[in-house]
C-alpha cells in the first residue's frame, strides 16, 4: 500500500466536498418562477431591470413568509432575506443589501450575477422554491 502524505489528501478532500454539494445544488427547479417575461400563475414575480435594485412581488392571494433571495455569481452567493410578503405586495431590495457568508456585501463590480434563487413559504408551510435568470 502506497503512503500518501497529508498535504496531498487536504485538497482531495477539498475537491471531493465542493464537488458533492454543487452537485447537490444543481437540482434545483424553476417551478413557480417569473423573470421578467411575466408569466401568470406563479408564487413570485423578479425584476432585475433596473440596476440598483432587484423588485419582488407576491403573485399569490396569501402571504409568502421566510423569504430567501440570493443572487448566484459563478460559485459565489449573496444572499438576504424578507420575513413576509403580502399578497400582491411589492419590494425592492438594494444590491448592497445582499452579502456573502463573510459578509462581503454585493456589487456589480465585483460579481455580475447568472441567476436570482428563491426559497419561500406560504402560512401553510408549504416550501416553494425557484430560480430565474438575471436579466
Amino acid at each position: 500500500m502506497t503512503w500518501a502524505p497529508r498535504r496531498a489528501l487536504v485538497p482531495l478532500v477539498g475537491v471531493i466536498t465542493f464537488s458533492s454539494v454543487l452537485a447537490g445544488c444543481s437540482g434545483s427547479s424553476a417551478n413557480g418562477a417569473v423573470g421578467t417575461s411575466g408569466d401568470a400563475g406563479n408564487f413570485i414575480a423578479v425584476d432585475t431591470a433596473s440596476p440598483p435594485v432587484v423588485t419582488l412581488q407576491n403573485m399569490t392571494d396569501q402571504p409568502l413568509v421566510d423569504i430567501n433571495v440570493a443572487l448566484k455569481s459563478g460559485i459565489l452567493l449573496f444572499s438576504d432575506s424578507i420575513s413576509r410578503l403580502e399578497p400582491k405586495e411589492k419590494r425592492q431590495l438594494r444590491h448592497g443589501d445582499f452579502a456573502s457568508r463573510d459578509g462581503t456585501p454585493f456589487s456589480l463590480r465585483i460579481a455580475r450575477p447568472r441567476e436570482v434563487i428563491l426559497t419561500a413559504k406560504d402560512l401553510s408551510g408549504k416550501q416553494m422554491e425557484a430560480t430565474v435568470p438575471w436579466k
